[in-house]
């Protein structure tokens, strides 16, 4: 008798413990992952007569002894190589399964275990449906609560940069430094729709010229520092994939073509299973003083295993010869009380053949080229000695060439990426493709070597330098090309 009531609570309190421990703990907590290898079962042949005293852990005047020795005996529990029960470590399923296993497995179940068992049974049936009940809730609220976390993400990066600028009239750009941040949120509406807003922070220190060889210093912070610029919607209506509102988009690999700020709308159609798409757009360039907008056709994703294309031709809602909008940042004309009109570098429409290819592991050739149908330009400006100079600008194509090795992974540190590129931007060769912050010039051709390095997770370090050949920006000096040195290092912390 004196065996059963033994029996009875050690059992109770296996069942009750193992019951309450996986209220609290889920199979991938800590105490799942000690492997099995790290314990010893006390039913070996050679620890059958194993007991409590085997565990280091557990003083003789413990409220749990007489329990514990029990079951070790009978070999419901187990201890680890270090001699050790862990006693406070938080009770797995595996452990409960393993326990009431044991516990029925244990003196070959003769009918006094059963009905000690079905005794235990019927004394706690109330309880644990009532605990039951509780897991159940707690797991539905945890459920819950996982799915409100997911409905709001924040993403982006913060960068900080330098830049040494030498080109003809810059000289004082020297040691431009940039403290960045883009800050992204997504908030999930449905399974088919999210909502999204983007907030920049583009800080500048140290001395900047403008194009027109003004020097300028610390100005505080722009008006637009901080505040969210850009909101826009995603989701699908069936297979139908929708982008609206306003948002940094752009058009070809490199974003030669188009990569501006725009408001507009973006529809993209899946053209089989392997991720072919069919584009159409209407979209309006934000810059001040612009006002025309675009609209166009395109496709883009995978040809086949190693090769992807992507193609758009956009049309103008403005004629070749019409202005785009007005130059705000120039004096109002006093005999209209009008900023100047701003002249057409891009006509009324434009086109971008751009493809990724993948010859060989580890190697990506990516190559944009672009047309536009700008007419040639006719500038009159006056010499620096006072004389008159007039040329022709004729250039309304662009071409980039980029070799990739390897890419970097935010998640792997010590992976890295060099790459060169080639390019030779026309004046007139784009609508308002992607300069990266003041790399690529339209006007400009030549090379650029860099390389990535992630050091640590998450953070990812970009060196490059560029050296190419430059119109000058300055009246008077516009067809005239100088040679461009220019090194930037940044480093991105991601998050």
């Amino acid at each position: 008798m004196l065996l059963k009531k033994n029996k009875a609570l050690a059992i109770s309190m296996g069942i009750f413990l193992g019951l309450t421990g996986t209220s609290f703990a889920q199979s991938t907590s800590d105490a799942d992952k000690v492997s099995s290898e790290n314990k010893v079962s006390v039913t070996d042949n050679e620890n059958i007569n194993a007991n409590v005293n085997s565990f280091s852990d557990v003083p003789k005047g413990h409220w749990a002894y007489e329990a514990l020795d029990y079951l070790a005996q009978h070999g419901v529990i187990e201890g680890y190589k270090d001699g050790t029960f862990q006693g406070n470590r938080t009770m797995t399923r595996y452990e409960m399964a393993s326990i009431v296993a044991n516990a029925m497995k244990s003196d070959k179940g003769d009918i006094g275990d059963k009905a000690v068992l079905n005794q235990l049974k019927e004394e706690f049936s109330e309880d644990l449906k009532q605990m039951q009940s509780q897991i159940d809730k707690n797991t539905s609220d945890i459920s819950k609560l996982k799915e409100d976390a997911e409905r709001f993400k924040i993403s982006g990066f913060g960068r900080v940069s330098w830049d040494n600028d030498n080109i003809k009239g810059y000289n004082d750009q020297n040691d431009n430094n940039r403290f960045y941040l883009d800050l992204k949120g997504k908030f999930k509406v449905n399974d088919d729709w999210n909502f999204n807003f983007e907030s920049e922070t583009n800080q500048r220190y140290a001395r900047y010229v403008t194009s027109a060889g003004d020097v300028k210093y610390h100005e505080g912070h722009g008006d637009e520092d901080g505040v969210i610029q850009r909101i826009w919607a995603e989701g699908n209506i069936d297979k139908l994939h929708v982008d609206v509102g306003r948002r940094w988009r752009g058009l070809g690999f490199q974003n030669v073509l188009l990569g501006n700020e725009t408001d507009g709308i973006v529809l993209d159609y899946p053209l089989d299973n392997n991720g072919l798409k069919a584009l159409a757009f209407y979209q309006k360039p934000t810059d001040a003083g612009y006002d025309f907008a675009m609209y166009g056709l395109g496709v883009q994703g995978p040809v086949s295993d190693n090769l992807q294309i992507n193609l758009a031709y956009a049309q103008l809602d403005i004629d070749k010869n019409e202005s785009p909008g007005y130059n705000v940042y120039a004096p109002v004309d006093p005999t209209t009380g009008k900023y100047p009109a701003l002249a057409n570098t891009f006509g009324s429409h434009g086109l971008v053949l751009s493809a990724m290819w993948n010859p060989m592991k580890n190697i990506t050739l990516i190559g944009d080229y672009v047309l536009t149908n700008a007419e040639k330009e006719r500038v009159v400006e006056k010499a620096s000695d006072g004389t008159k100079h007039i040329f022709d600008i004729d250039e309304n194509t662009s071409k980039s060439i980029r070799l990739n090795y390897r890419w970097t992974n935010l998640n792997d540190p010590g992976s890295f990426q060099l790459y060169t590129r080639w390019f030779d931007y026309g004046r007139h060769g784009n609508i308002m493709g992607d300069e990266e912050w003041g790399l690529l010039k339209p006007g400009s051709k030549g090379w650029v070597f860099g390389f990535k390095y992630v050091p640590a997770k998450n953070i990812e370090w970009e060196t490059m330098y560029e050296i190419a050949d430059m119109y000058s920006v300055f009246d008077g000096e516009k067809d005239q090309q100088y040679k461009r040195d220019f090194i930037r290092t940044q480093v991105d912390f991601h998050f």
